[in-house]
């Protein structure tokens, strides 16, 4: 008898103990029936208790999540291990994250385990945060603020991509460097805000008359660039084509019409160089070729 009420005792102080933590703790047999629960927090319950008793996790919280359970009830009666595992949830107390710590019970006669379930939404929704962050600087770092194309550091990391496929596939890759005609004056009889809108325009019509596959990248200021892997020089003098044709319509800025010019320079791997700072250079002068030329006819 004495043995009995100290069993007793020490069954009431373990079920005040388990009542009186923020954690969920469930009992439940290997088919994920509820046989048991203690929380002091009945809003990160998707029912109340009484409604749960009886039923199974699949029933109760969805098939998928209570497939999970079941399959860790059973590999931890079977193994003897504890399994851990994160789910998320709709509850009363909104969308949550949880984590479950799940263990058979030890000398238990019934094939039952005890889980303990814990809310680390906050945590979690800190992680996603971070991830965010950590996405977006790299975005930055990668990307032009203005356009939001790839910047010129993003261009050699694709640049080189693509020549060390070229190699292997014994292909050409074509580069062209684009400049706007007359930039400054655009600046300087619009305003600098009108200027920003010019280059993301731009930038769009650049995206309209490339190829899937093609990078097209902000080099800095008005200077703009575009890999074409496998292309050939005539792919890459049509793509040059295309470009002039889309830029035939002024550039509407509140209610002023701006008319845009581009100069193009253009370099072919491996025909005018073996590596990404020699093409560079190479569509570069090219490009300040026909800037000039152009500059002659406007004077004329």
């Amino acid at each position: 008898m004495e043995a009995t009420e100290a069993l007793r005792e020490s069954e009431a102080r373990l079920r005040a103990l388990l009542s009186s933590l923020d954690d969920l703790v469930f009992e439940l047999d290997e088919d994920g029936v509820y046989l048991a629960i203690w929380t002091t927090n009945e809003a990160l319950l998707i029912a109340p208790p009484r409604e749960l008793l009886g039923r199974t996790v699949r029933e109760a919280i969805g098939d998928e999540v209570g497939r999970r359970i079941i399959r860790a009830i059973r590999r931890a009666l079977e193994t003897g291990r504890p399994e851990v595992f994160e789910y998320r949830l709709e509850v009363p107390a909104g969308v949550r994250w949880f984590q479950g710590r799940l263990a058979a019970i030890v000398g238990s006669g019934d094939r039952t385990v005890c889980l303990l379930v814990r809310d680390f939404t906050d945590q979690k929704l800190a992680e996603h945060a971070r991830d965010d962050a950590e996405r977006r600087l790299q975005h930055l770092a990668m990307h032009d603020a203005l356009t939001d194309l790839p910047n010129r550091t993003f261009l050699r990391e694709r640049f080189q991509h693509a020549l060390k496929k070229a190699r292997r596939s014994h292909e050409e890759v074509v580069l062209l460097v684009l400049d706007i005609d007359r930039f400054k004056d655009i600046n300087d009889t619009f305003g600098h805000l009108a200027g920003d809108e010019v280059l993301r325009e731009v930038s769009k019509r650049l995206a309209k008359v490339t190829r899937e596959g093609d990078s097209i990248a902000r080099l800095g200021g008005d200077e703009f660039s575009i890999l074409l892997p496998g292309a050939s020089e005539g792919e890459g003098n049509a793509v040059a084509t295309r470009i002039t044709e889309s830029l035939e319509e002024s550039i509407v800025i509140g209610s002023d019409a701006v008319k845009v010019d581009m100069s193009t320079g253009l370099a072919v791997f491996p025909r005018d160089g073996a590596d990404a700072e020699s093409l560079i250079r190479r569509a570069d002068a090219a490009m300040y070729v026909a800037k000039r030329a152009s500059a002659d006819r406007a004077k004329t």
